[in-house]
């Protein structure tokens, strides 16, 4: 109930932010206001053109072109805002979760299953485990990504860090239970993420705090750059644990949680995972992260040095409409 009382009020607080920002004098160019449908998400700012010219552009470079200024600089605020206030992301991350359960006990059940793809050989007398993924999988940062938003970055590394440091991220719906559930079954769980090495203890600390299970006798928390070779890339690290252990499942929010070579344009990305189709059907659970991900690095060609605007633009120009 706390949260979400605190997840109204931050809604409140930033639809403030966003209508004082939207009445600044650069906004106010004009003598009426208009209710411009090239500006979505500030649809009633006086807009710096005629009626007429705010009617939907005949290509997508013009659409960007009439954006009134500093309208569009909260693109994220309805995926940020999804998953902290609306009950169908509390509906679809308990859902995965749920189905996750599923799966396992079916894993268990089938000494020849496994969910990955770097297990070889004769895996069946391995003991039991499942890969998790932990940023926007089991621990909620969208207090971090609000903050960035509501001051116009689409990401920064250093805050980031500040953030994690802190150990205050709250679990993802559903993420507790199934794991202690899996835990209980005899399941080892391994936590695989790319966050960097030195935040080890504090996004141990993170977990913990949770409630999630952390074994006392082995390292669980494989970070980025915690032994050589391991890098973004998640490979060498589930081929590490494919070594000594039987993956039921691996359940992520992005592609690179499952599988290499998704660094790809978007039609390259659906090509990549149509040939898996029989482990995202049981064995890979994908938890909705709508914020970021491979999917929107593929958008602007994983370009990470893009300014905010520049992100924005790209997505526009990709865009499919009825046109």
């Amino acid at each position: 109930m706390y949260k979400r009382n605190f997840q109204a009020i931050s809604v409140i607080f930033v639809l403030l932010l966003l209508i004082s920002a939207c009445s600044n004098d650069d906004h106010l160019n004009t003598s009426a206001a208009v209710d411009c449908p090239t500006c979505p998400e500030c649809p009633t700012c006086p807009a710096n053109v005629e009626t007429e010219d705010c009617l939907p552009a005949e290509n997508t470079e013009a659409v960007v072109q009439n954006q009134p200024i500093g309208c569009h600089s909260s693109e994220k605020l309805n995926s940020i805002l999804w998953i902290q206030a609306s009950g169908e992301y509390l509906m679809a991350a308990t859902q995965s979760y749920e189905l996750a359960k599923v799966m396992l006990d079916r894993g268990l059940a089938d000494p020849n299953w496994t969910a990955a793809l770097e297990q070889t050989g004769n895996y069946s007398n391995l003991p039991p485990a499942v890969i998790v993924d932990v940023d926007e999988t089991v621990l909620d940062n969208t207090p971090f990504h609000a903050s960035m938003e509501l001051i116009g970055k689409n990401w920064d590394t250093d805050v980031f860090y500040e953030w994690t440091r802190e150990a205050r991220a709250e679990a993802v719906p559903g993420a507790v239970d199934f794991l202690q559930y899996a835990h209980s079954n005899g399941v080892t769980v391994f936590y695989i993420t790319n966050r960097v090495y030195d935040v080890e203890e504090a996004t141990r600390e993170n977990l913990k705090n949770n409630g999630f299970p952390m074994e006392s006798g082995i390292d669980t928390l494989l970070m980025h750059g915690e032994k050589e070779g391991w890098e973004s890339s998640k490979v060498n690290r589930r081929t590490f644990l494919a070594e000594n252990y039987r993956i039921l499942l691996l359940i992520g929010d992005t592609l690179n949680d499952f599988l290499p070579g998704t660094n790809v344009g978007t039609a390259e990305r659906e090509t990549v995972l149509s040939a898996y189709q029989d482990y995202w059907n049981e064995k890979w659970i994908l938890i909705p992260n709508p914020i970021y991900g491979g999917w929107e690095g593929a958008i602007y060609d994983f370009d990470y040095s893009l300014s905010k605007e520049q992100v924005f633009d790209s997505k526009i120009n990709s865009l499919e409409t009825f046109e």
